[in-house]
């Protein structure tokens, strides 16, 4: 039930006329919120399942290409570049898990995966690739939300690791593959 609600809150903040507005992003962030529950919940009540697993990673890289859409400057290669590369990373992710039927668990995988996954994913290289997918974006909307700026405005700095997570994303996807 929790990766159902997630969905809906997602599709909801998604829905919001205004992606910057108090409502969308309550509904994002309760969206996130439920996914650090879904998982203990899940295990707890002896509810995991294959599908609950696929459900709650679709919903985390939809999730994820959804803000990167909506915060990156369309009119600017940078922006069109950080789209296209959150594309092929989801893309790749989602065509793996319906081939697959599983979510990418690497186990020894090369030295990029080992590095990103390192730690439960508690590491500088996975951190550079939430600030790409999910932590600047959501920065950039709530900034633009209490500022009443644009939902593309930005600073060098939050640019800059920005553009330091693109090209961990980028090289993620990469050797996912390899």
């Amino acid at each position: 039930m929790i990766g159902y609600i997630r969905v809906l809150t997602l599709i909801e903040g998604m829905r919001a006329e205004d992606p910057a507005s108090n409502y969308a992003l309550w509904c994002i962030t309760t969206s996130y919120l439920l996914d650090y529950l879904d998982g203990p919940c899940a295990r707890k009540l002896n509810q995991c399942s294959q599908f609950g697993d696929l459900l709650d990673h679709f919903t985390d890289h939809a999730t994820n290409m959804y803000l990167v859409w909506v915060t990156s400057p369309h009119n600017t290669l940078y922006g069109r570049t950080n789209i296209g590369v959150s594309a092929i990373h989801n893309g790749v992710i989602f065509l793996y898990m319906i081939a697959k039927g599983h979510y990418m668990k690497h186990g020894s995988g090369n030295v990029v995966t080992r590095a990103i996954e390192q730690n439960n994913y508690w590491n500088v290289w996975s951190l550079l690739w939430g600030f790409n997918t999910y932590l600047i974006p959501l920065i950039r909307m709530s900034y633009a939300h209490d500022h009443k700026l644009s939902l593309t405005a930005s600073t060098q700095l939050l640019d800059l690791a920005d553009m330091l997570g693109m090209v961990v994303t980028i090289t993620y996807t990469i050797a996912m593959w390899l």
